[in-house]
């Protein structure tokens, strides 16, 4: 059975909760009948399956997050869980709070004291100006003292081990501070050591998903991973370690949403791989969400949350389109062309899955999307190779090696960002007119998929 609906529904019922106050007693009562009657349908099974898609619609309703409890209390004490970034007044910080297992960002004084702070420090916060913190509003706390579940340490503990990782990179930089900030932030998802222009860089050019760690980054492990670990013999074990491996880069890397989004989908991929069952792509992304959401529906209203699976569902289900216009013949007689044509198809779908949100939310949008990922995801490829010999190792000289590619990069990304209208700026678009874009892309695709033949249909590469 399709996910995909459910999924949809389970989003609707989200966005209908957090507009429409109904009281949560009520909507249990509704879920329960519903799913009563459902369970009595059995041998209508249409009649069945809109009682089910009800049912996540009345469960999105149920679990959508109350906007009174998102606001932090004025006192709260907290474990630092980021690596502290020099501001030009202050020190930034993101913290999580064991009472309600929240993450924030603080901007903390600069002084001597809030130098000193590092990863798994405790901090007693007496009061803030939204996430401002003065000098005399925090003080430091016993963290032995501090409450954590298994999960907190956990992440605590694989955080400590990243920034032993960090220190490793810094002892190669030496001058090569900007190569180091890229070089942390594409393999590790540490970004406190990026400056504005390159974050201004990355942005301008389409490339800034090199910087957030996401399936593409954890889909390059992974294909790493399994080509390693080929054969059919111990199947089950093989995807174990396969699965270990790649939660324990997402914990590495600080769990970030993309990440854990893909952390989630090449799990179930890995288990029907070990099967030996078919996988259905689109399912497989909407499994992924109803998991994500059911377990924090405020994930819904999270910039990266949305972006990450815009890109992946626009794959999905654009890519199969562009493939009507080339011969797959001709793509498998020719490898160059096809990895060519693979990379330009995946770029220009992810693009227009994400362009209307990056629009909406960030009012630019970047022209050369298509030359910069050309230029980047080769090179991406082989620094993230690069990174996991260099963390095994610790060789002083894949570190250096990794930082030049990484500042061939910048300075790659440098000259396409100076190129005539690389980005458009000012857009801006309202929710309203971000949902009609998405309308009129459907509709292209819908036209694009009438007139074109059927896959089968032999056409000769233009």
């Amino acid at each position: 059975m399709p996910l995909a609906p459910f999924a949809l529904s389970l989003v609707l019922g989200i966005i209908a909760g957090s507009l429409i106050t109904i009281q949560q007693p009520l909507l249990l009562v509704i879920l329960t009948a519903v799913v009563v009657v459902a369970l009595c349908c059995y041998r209508l099974p249409r009649v069945q399956t809109t009682l089910l898609y009800v049912c996540f619609l009345v469960l999105g309703a149920f679990i959508a997050p109350d906007p009174d409890t998102t606001a932090p209390a004025s006192s709260f004490e907290s474990i630092i869980i980021s690596e502290p970034s020099e501001k030009p007044k202050t020190i930034a910080v993101d913290v999580l709070t064991p009472q309600d297992g929240k993450e924030r960002r603080l901007y903390i004084w600069k002084d001597e004291r809030s130098r000193q702070l590092q990863i798994g420090d405790a901090i007693l916060v007496s009061q803030t100006r939204e996430t401002f913190v003065g000098p005399r509003a925090w003080q430091k706390g016993n963290k032995d003292a501090i409450q954590l579940s298994a999960f907190q340490r956990l992440k605590i503990r694989a955080l400590h081990w990243r920034h032993q990782l960090l220190n490793k990179y810094r002892q190669g930089a030496s001058q090569q501070d900007d190569a180091y900030g890229i070089l942390a932030a594409m393999t590790l998802g540490d970004k406190s050591a990026l400056s504005k222009e390159q974050r201004d860089t990355f942005n301008e050019t389409g490339a800034s998903h090199v910087l957030a760690l996401s399936g593409l980054h954890l889909s390059i492990i992974y294909m790493l991973l399994t080509r390693l670990t080929t054969g059919r013999r111990y199947r089950w074990l093989k995807q174990s370690i396969l699965i270990l491996s790649i939660w324990a880069f997402a914990f590495l890397t600080g769990l970030s949403t993309s990440m854990v989004r893909a952390a989630i989908m090449l799990s179930i991929f890995s288990l029907f791989a070990a099967g030996g069952r078919q996988r259905a792509s689109l399912n497989l992304l909407a499994l992924t969400l109803i998991i994500m959401l059911l377990y924090d529906s405020s994930q819904l209203y999270d910039v990266g949350f949305q972006l990450s699976f815009s890109a992946i569902f626009a794959i999905l289900i654009i890519t199969p389109i562009f493939e009507r216009f080339v011969s797959k013949k001709y793509l498998m007689e020719h490898p160059l062309q096809r990895w060519l044509w693979g990379l330009l198809t995946v770029s220009l779908a992810a693009q227009i899955g994400v362009a209307p949100l990056i629009a909406h939310y960030f009012g630019h949008f970047s022209t050369y999307f298509l030359l910069t990922n050309l230029f980047v995801l080769p090179i991406t490829t082989v620094i993230l190779y690069g990174a996991l010999a260099f963390l095994l190792t610790s060789w002083i000289f894949i570190g250096k090696a990794l930082l030049w590619l990484v500042s061939i990069l910048g300075q790659g990304l440098t000259l396409i960002a100076g190129l005539p209208c690389a980005s458009i700026d000012g857009l801006h678009p309202s929710v309203m007119q971000t949902c009609m874009v998405y309308l009129v892309i459907v509709c292209i695709l819908i036209a694009i998929l009438t007139i074109l033949p059927p896959k089968n249909t032999k056409r000769k590469f233009a």
